[in-house]
């Protein structure tokens, strides 16, 4: 139960209580026994807003729409969400935490982002996710601010234009495929919404989803390959990162294609750092419905300029054949004649 939840189960309790204790006469048994349990309410209240989350967690809980109150959910619509949201956490730590992204393939901290579902909290339909055996819990930190870091995304998206722009230019835009996804498929459910992350609660209702539907459904992602002639920065081989100083316009920055091996970038560092080059790159854009574009880049080729390009070797000539020596008639034979008496 993430700590907004706590806080509200414990909110609840105690004005039952409250409300039991000035209804009902003094009672020598149940009395001091509710007096005391509203006394550790209290405590339990006033150290909840100091105590840290331990591990990532978060609840999503939905009304009407694929729900039918607290008894079930579509299994379609549940494993829509469930799989855009883990890929909008993954994305975003993996970028966040090691560098650019590639537009497909696999993320570094996949295994350290890794959610399970592990309770239906009541309240409408409830889904808890949750890593439930934390080891490295420096990474699960990490990982809580990832989850706190989409929440804030999902309220921009439904917010406003600029809210959403802001939001969006502080993500990879990988992160942006896996939210469209997971807006689209609330929207069509036809219900609300509620996110918990930490003390952060995000309600999204109908109205809202609407707007964010508008909003992000008029964003396009556009894959396009582009050339450019510039100097090469260099790769760096463990992050898979590149920069590249274009001829014309700013530093970019990107990630390596994801068939550049590590052989690839060693080659390309003793042969192209500090060197004008012509780069190849995949060039991703998101555009919003006000025009302002996010590209992100990956590059994929690397060739020399033509007059940067090493010269070729000199053609040698072969030496000329000398002349065959002329033949050497065969010896004659010598012919012996007999004497005559």
């Amino acid at each position: 139960m993430t700590p907004t939840r706590q806080r509200q189960a414990l909110e609840a309790e105690l004005a039952g209580l409250t409300a039991l204790l000035e209804s009902t006469p003094e009672n020598p048994l149940a009395t001091p026994l509710m007096r005391s349990r509203v006394e550790e309410i209290e405590t339990a209240l006033q150290e909840l807003p100091v105590q840290k989350l331990q591990h990532p967690e978060a609840e999503l809980f939905f009304s009407d729409g694929p729900a039918i109150g607290s008894e079930g959910i579509e299994i379609t619509f549940a494993s829509d969400v469930l799989n855009s949201y883990q890929n909008m956490v993954t994305n975003h730590y993996a970028a966040k935490h090691f560098g650019n992204l590639r537009r497909t393939g696999r993320r570094r901290g996949e295994e350290e982002t890794r959610l399970y579902l592990t309770a239906l909290p009541l309240g409408s339909f409830g889904l808890q996710l949750s890593q439930p055996h934390v080891t490295d819990f420096f990474a699960a930190g990490n990982v809580s601010i990832a989850m706190k870091d989409i929440s804030a995304l999902l309220e921009a998206t439904a917010e406003s234009d600029d809210a959403f722009e802001a939001a969006l230019a502080q993500f990879n835009s990988r992160v942006f495929r896996p939210l469209k996804r997971f807006i689209t498929t609330i929207h069509a459910g036809g219900g609300s919404c509620r996110l918990l992350t930490g003390e952060k609660e995000t309600s999204l209702t109908i109205e809202k989803i609407t707007e964010a539907y508008q909003r992000i459904s008029a964003a396009i992602t556009d894959d396009e390959e582009i050339t450019m002639s510039g100097v090469f920065g260099g790769a760096h081989v463990f992050s898979g990162d590149f920069e590249f100083q274009p001829d014309q316009g700013s530093l970019i920055s990107g990630a390596l294609g994801e068939e550049i091996t590590e052989a690839k970038a060693i080659a390309w560092n003793h042969d192209f750092t500090k060197r004008h080059a012509i780069a190849k790159m995949i060039m991703t854009t998101v555009q919003a419905r006000t025009g302002n574009k996010k590209p992100t880049y990956e590059l994929v080729a690397l060739k020399h300029l033509p007059e940067d390009e090493p010269p070729a070797a000199p053609v040698v000539e072969p030496p000329p054949t000398p002349p065959a020596p002329p033949a050497i008639p065969p010896k004659r034979p010598i012919r012996k004649f007999g004497t005559f008496d």
